[in-house]
């Protein structure tokens, strides 16, 4: 058995050297800014202090293989080492390479670089307010989302505490893995469709919620009053998706309500909506667009309203559901609950203190929609101040729901979004930071430490 062991250590010893040199290309792209590379420099460094913790932690276990264990401890370490420790890592490297790696595409990297600034900006937008209401310290404030293109037919979001094993091959025993970025899950061809991503304003919501546990106290804590025990039971059930569409709301505003109803109002007649889904977690259309509508009336904001009044009438199109009729009577209760509730996981604010200028930014997306529209009277990218990233979807949203589209006409809109994009100044890093401070390189190497593979706990 001497012979098999020193050759499993010595062989096992080689992979684990091979590893860590992997990262070396992207540190040093972002280092030196290749084609814009160095906004991400701050995520970059993030992923070599996990990596460099799972490689540590490789090392430490296979010196324990070393030592004289008896053979059947010995192959069982070899087990968790290999199909665990090992591929879990090599697993994660994937995952954070290619996303990575595309951004380096000088075909996609603009599109990606504009989704990336959209979902950071959402992000620092929500965790900054949480940070001066003193929920959280400098040095524990997160990486902003990564936009991670997939062939998954809607966006989604990977947040951070949650398990990574959506992400990976069937097999892997990856029960307990939590991630060190949040990741943003988009279809390969949103980014070429500006007016589609202010669905990001929803999937970083998620992110936000489970970063501050939002939705952990509205489900728990809350009596949802004037709604019966029965029906409260299916609205905590949905309680995680339309905490995540209040942040489309506040976030996105009109761009996120009509991205999401022309989506909804398009499927609503088909065989996946002709029933209530009873295990599913998002509303059925026929009632999440007018909770949508009813969190756009919620603010008083004619604009708001109008738009609200437009695609509740397009809702009221689809075919009816008895079972669904009672919740309709509930949307502005629950608009009401979502938007206002004073909340300890924010420190006794309500979601809407969160962006709550809701009409100067509608406004400010309106002017870009006519640019976008027209072609014509561009707004200043930079001044008074920089124009929102956020607020560049919405637009888009907004010139294309503008009137019929006509033959090149969605090209146009899209060609004159990214220029706009192109031409607000660009922070030095996705997190508006210039370095990763000692005190936040420390919290993330803590975070990597606590990740454990198969479920195992040492």
């Amino acid at each position: 058995m001497f012979d098999v062991r020193a050759r499993a250590l010595a062989e096992l010893e080689h992979r684990m050297a091979l590893f860590p040199r992997n990262i070396d290309g992207l540190l040093a792209a972002a280092t030196a800014n290749e084609e814009g590379f160095g906004i991400h420099a701050t995520q970059v460094r993030v992923l070599e202090i996990l990596m460099k913790e799972l490689v540590q932690r490789q090392r430490a276990f296979l010196d324990r293989l070393r030592q004289d264990v008896p053979d059947a401890d010995f192959a069982d370490g070899i087990d968790i080492l290999l199909f665990e420790e090992m591929a879990g890592a090599h697993k994660v490297w994937s995952i954070f390479s290619r996303a990575f790696a595309a951004r380096r595409n000088p075909e996609i990297a603009p599109q990606l670089d504009a989704a990336d600034l959209v979902a950071a900006e959402c992000y620092r937008l929500c965790m900054g307010k949480a940070r001066n209401w003193g929920l959280l310290d400098a040095d524990s404030l997160r990486e902003p989302p990564l936009v991670c293109l997939e062939t998954c037919p809607e966006p989604m979001a990977i947040s951070r505490e949650e398990l990574l094993g959506v992400l990976c091959d069937v097999g892997y025993r990856f029960h307990d893995l939590k991630l060190p970025i949040p990741l943003v899950l988009l279809p390969a061809d949103h980014i070429e469709c500006t007016w589609l991503l202010p669905t990001l304003c929803h999937e970083v919501g998620h992110n936000v919620d489970n970063d501050l546990g939002l939705s952990v106290e509205l489900r728990q804590s809350l009596a949802w009053d004037g709604i019966a025990p029965a029906r409260q039971a299916v609205w905590r059930q949905w309680t995680g998706e339309i905490v995540a569409d209040a942040f489309g709301v506040l976030l996105g505003n009109a761009g996120f309500a009509q991205t999401i109803a022309a989506l909804l109002l398009a499927l609503g007649p088909g065989k996946r909506y002709q029933a209530p889904a009873p295990t599913s977690t998002h509303p059925h259309p026929r009632v999440r667009v007018p909770l949508i509508g009813a969190m756009l009336r919620w603010f008083g904001i004619p604009a708001l309203d109008a738009i609200a009044t437009r695609i509740e009438r397009d809702a009221q199109a689809l075919p009816a559901l008895d079972e669904l009729t009672p919740f309709l009577d509930d949307v502005s209760v629950v608009a009401g609950v979502l938007l206002g509730t004073k909340l300890a996981a924010l420190g006794g604010h309500g979601m809407a203190e969160l962006c709550p200028h809701l009409a100067a930014d509608l406004k400010q997306a309106q002017k870009l929609a006519d640019y976008l529209e027209s072609g014509e009277l561009r707004p200043s990218p930079d001044k008074p101040s920089h124009f929102p990233y956020r607020l560049v979807p919405v637009a888009a949203q907004l010139a294309v729901s503008a009137r019929s589209l006509e033959p090149g006409r969605l090209a146009a809109i899209q060609q004159r979004a990214m220029a706009f994009v192109s031409a607000i100044p660009r922070p030095p890093m996705l997190d508006g930071k210039a370095r990763l401070t000692a005190g936040r390189a420390a919290f993330y190497a803590r975070l990597a430490r606590e990740i454990h593979f198969g479920g195992r706990t040492e």
